[in-house]
């Protein structure tokens, strides 16, 4: 193989997909045997669907939901404002499903249901060891979301994310059509939009002390949270989930940059690379765009040292921005009087927005 990515979420796929335009020989190696919901945001911005159309992805079949504007909530208090773009609400599954089929499709070997056991840069080519085989490459992607890699750390955060899929009421499905809501609480904050098919998709995520005095089960949670925020109880007010509990994973790194390498032909993308916090909705779009500048440095011959450099160095002004907004997000009083000002000039939410969004210099 010329590259290997360990894992199949968006990074891995599009770095694969990238190098498989200029011919190269490449495998996907995606630990789930099939299609699965992750802990993470369904907000598609105007950055990933750039980004998604570079690479050949048609998203018009997968039946997202159009999401024009933000709104900004705390406690009763509401602002909301345009985007900047035009974003789409999608689930993780259908989304990371269509790029796996297009990779397939394009003679990319995808081998799933096998777990990367090890991951090791022996010098002209990287062995990838799982727990069916092992694999030689001249160089791996290192693309396994939030889940580490035994011997290649990522530091643990204070921070526990869930996700649940829900059937709305007609009034609370009515109330989102065009709308992505961020709902602050104290301990955490929310993200709620409608998806495919007017399924609600609500993420949030909670400080760890919180939540241990809070409960785990989505009654309890949901309980904590509709008592800060009665729009959020308009939502999940006789919403039907759609699964047992929700999803679940902890230790969260948000803020993360990656600065110390790997090695020479082992390359980070995606949260392996950098972890934003999720309020910013670019999540998707950095795992996208490191999936394709982490190709595109391969095909030019840089080395994956120079690659994370040179990446971490263009996110730090961003990170910088977002980690100064959450930190007014996490505190009461600032939280309320920024959506006061926001409630008297909302184009200051559309600037803001703007803001946070990364550059894609690779197309």
């Amino acid at each position: 193989m010329d590259a290997i990515a360990v894992g199949g979420g968006l990074a891995g796929t599009a770095f694969a997909l990238k190098l498989a335009t200029s011919g190269a020989k490449v495998m996907i190696i995606e630990r789930t045997p099939g299609p699965h919901h992750k802990v993470c945001g369904d907000f598609l911005s105007g950055e990933a669907r750039a980004l998604l159309q570079h690479l050949d992805i048609d998203l018009a079949p997968l039946g997202g939901n159009p999401i024009r504007t933000l709104g900004l909530s705390d406690r009763a208090a509401e602002v909301q404002a345009p985007l900047p773009f035009e974003a789409i609400g999608l689930s993780r599954c259908r989304l990371d499903e269509a790029l796996l089929e297009a990779a397939a499709q394009r003679g990319i070997a995808v081998v799933r249901g096998a777990t990367v056991e090890g991951l090791k840069d022996l010098g002209g080519e990287v062995l990838v060891r799982t727990t069916q085989s092992t694999y030689r490459a001249k160089a791996a992607a290192l693309a396994s979301g939030k889940h580490n890699i035994r011997g290649i750390a990522r530091p643990s955060g204070p921070m526990v994310g869930f996700k649940l899929h829900l059937v709305p009421t007609d009034t609370a499905r009515a109330s989102l059509q065009g709308l992505v809501r961020l709902i602050a609480f104290p301990g955490g904050y929310a993200g709620a939009c409608l998806i495919e098919n007017g399924t609600l998709s609500i993420a949030w995520n909670i400080e760890s002390k919180v939540l241990n005095a809070v409960g785990t089960s989505w009654r309890e949670q949901s309980a904590h949270i509709t008592r800060a925020s009665p729009l959020f109880g308009e939502l999940a007010r006789d919403a039907e989930p759609l699964w047992t509990k929700p999803l679940a994973i902890s230790g969260l790194p948000y803020g993360f940059l990656r600065t110390a390498p790997i090695s020479p032909a082992i390359y980070p993308i995606g949260d392996q690379l950098a972890v934003i916090p999720s309020f910013a909705g670019d999540g998707t779009s950095l795992a996208l765009a490191s999936g394709i500048a982490a190709a595109q440095a391969l095909l030019n011959d840089e080395d994956a040292r120079a690659f994370q450099h040179r990446l971490v160095a263009r996110h730090r002004g961003q990170f910088r921005l977002v980690g100064a907004l959450d930190s007014i997000i996490a505190h009461p009083l600032l939280r309320r009087a920024a959506i006061t000002l926001a409630r008297c000039a909302p184009n200051v939410v559309t600037r803001l927005a703007g803001a946070t969004r990364m550059n894609t210099p690779e197309i």
